[in-house]
């Protein structure tokens, strides 16, 4: 509900637009939060930052609406997602590039751009939660005419499979969508047949990348589940049970890459919070980016092996990192996993 309420300040109340970030010009070194003066900067309003809002407004709005002491702030999202989604539809070319902006403004800013090159997934997602959350028909339309043309694991980039989620979890996916999901269930299954760590995930170079661990391991194990749901095929059941232990310790390096947890995770997290509290180890529980051969941060990392390039300092921001939208998918598989294992 902080998240929410401090996202619902960064819609332009006049025109429905979200702005694309609230950021410093460059990072802020390692310091306490109440040591940070650099000025901060309210940037540039985008589609998909807009659409993001909307789709996550909306579903907020359906579950708060349901709970006695938040029915006025669900009303508020609600009214929210609305504009935001209206703003969308009158700028669906208004995709953030920070560098171009960065043109024509001063200061520059240097801080993560997360840009996109198309909001096509932006606007299947938030019409599909507008949709279920107001029974409008309208917005399935739109949903309809956005909809993939095969399923993608959500990534911070592509945000198609969560609006496929939703409609799954509310029995409103189309025939197509839940063919495309089982398809892609088969091929992530099938990848474990001769698994030196009897997972679907880490098998191929291309499954490390940076923040792979949430986008691949987690994003394609909580796919599995979905497929589960629909056909009962106990080995998508198994092979996301798998993944879980892939990222808990059964993998080439050992680690149990969730912090505080185990007896080898990772002490020295890339975290500005961890790093400079009072209180010694990193703060449990959180998800490391995880095996990055690509080493952006250029730290010296002791293998070169794509599944062992991790190391445990907090330099490695490409390695070692730590994010919200990661923690998202570990806390969904979690919490799935715990629910589904009376069916072991």
């Amino acid at each position: 509900m902080y998240n929410l309420q401090w996202s619902l300040t960064m819609q332009d109340p006049s025109d429905g637009g979200v702005y694309h970030k609230l950021t410093t010009p460059e990072f802020e070194d390692f310091i306490k939060p109440e040591e940070c003066k650099k000025p901060r900067y309210v940037v540039q309003k985008s589609v998909t930052a807009t659409l993001d809002f909307a789709a996550s407004m909306a579903q907020a709005a359906r579950i708060y609406r349901n709970i006695k002491d938040y029915s006025a702030t669900a009303a508020m999202m609600e009214k929210a997602a609305k504009a935001a989604f209206r703003w969308a539809l009158e700028n669906p070319d208004a995709l953030y590039n920070q560098f171009r902006m960065n043109e024509q403004f001063a200061p520059a800013i240097q801080t993560g751009a997360y840009g996109d090159f198309t909001a096509r997934d932006e606007f299947f997602w938030a019409s599909c939660e507008l949709y279920l959350t107001t029974q409008d028909t309208a917005y399935l339309n739109l949903a309809l005419e956005y909809a993939p043309e095969k399923f993608t694991a959500p990534t911070w980039g592509n945000v198609y499979g969560l609006g496929v989620f939703s409609l799954l979890t509310h029995k409103k996916a189309t025939g197509p969508m839940k063919e495309q999901l089982i398809a892609f269930c088969d091929s992530v299954a099938s990848l474990s047949s001769e698994a030196p760590f009897a997972s679907s995930y880490g098998n191929s170079a291309s499954d490390f990348y940076w923040g792979c661990l949430s986008e691949s391991c987690c994003s394609n194990a909580i796919s599995l589940l979905y497929g589960f749901s629909q056909n009962g095929n106990r080995d998508y059941l198994m092979q996301a049970y798998h993944n879980m232990d892939y990222l808990l310790g059964r993998n080439p390096t050992g680690y149990c890459y969730v912090t505080g947890i185990g007896s080898k995770s990772p002490k020295n997290p890339h975290h500005r919070l961890a790093d400079t509290d009072d209180f010694p180890g990193p703060l449990p529980g959180f998800l490391v980016g995880g095996p990055n051969p690509a080493k952006q941060d250029r730290c010296v990392y002791p293998s070169d092996l794509p599944d062992e390039c991790y190391t445990d300092v907090v330099e490695s921001y490409t390695s070692n990192e730590i994010a919200i939208n990661w923690n998202a998918t570990l806390l969904h598989l979690a919490v799935a996993l715990e629910e589904l294992s009376p069916l072991l």
